[in-house]
């Protein structure tokens, strides 16, 4: 009786865990997002739509160069517009990071950036990765939605081979502690993260 007793205890215990996150990796498979992700997944559409013609701008007007300012000013200015207008904390965080004080992801993002570079080494095309989840918090409940960024050829003049980089551009992306480089084309840079704290 006390087995069986300890049992059901068990079992309550998982299914209150997979109520406190419960993730969807993959939407597609499951049919369509619920309100939040698709929320949440149009608000990544619409920064990186920005982001990206802000950056063929840059790369048009003055090369590599011109597109580090946009990156390392552009990028949060974005961010934290999206972020004031939309309700949600929006962000980019990465696997290295270029500065220290920015882009650094949390316990929770490690955990997906690490899944996400499994699944992209196992030939999971870039536009699967992402996971909506419900996690408990000190605050309440946090909707959160993470959607990877993948290395494209054009990124390898900032985030490639620094021997391979201009003396002027390296001097454009001095930072003290830059660990974003090294990259090639095809790998998981990072990721989109968006959080809402709910209740």
């Amino acid at each position: 009786m006390r087995i069986a007793s300890l049992f059901a205890a068990l079992l309550a215990v998982s299914a209150s865990t997979l109520a406190t996150e419960a993730p969807t990796p993959n939407a597609a498979a499951a049919g369509p997002p619920p309100p939040a992700e698709a929320e949440a997944r149009a608000i990544v559409a619409a920064f990186q739509q920005e982001l990206q013609g802000k950056l063929a701008a840059a790369m048009n007007r003055g090369g590599p160069v011109a597109a580090v300012e946009v990156c390392s000013v552009e990028a949060p200015a974005i961010a934290s517009r999206l972020s004031r207008t939309s309700g949600w904390q929006v962000k980019r965080v990465g696997t290295r990071v270029r500065n220290p004080l920015t882009g650094r992801p949390d316990e929770w993002e490690q955990r997906q950036l690490a899944i996400f570079a499994q699944r992209l080494g196992a030939g999971d095309a870039p536009v699967a990765l992402t996971t909506f989840a419900s996690v408990r918090e000190p605050a309440g409940t946090t909707e959160r939605y993470v959607q990877a960024i993948v290395v494209a050829p054009q990124c390898i003049a900032c985030h490639g081979d620094p021997a391979a980089q201009s003396a002027e551009l390296r001097v454009a992306t001095a930072y003290p502690h830059d660990a974003a480089t090294g990259y090639r084309a095809g790998d998981l840079r990072g990721a989109f993260s968006l959080a809402r704290t709910t209740r």
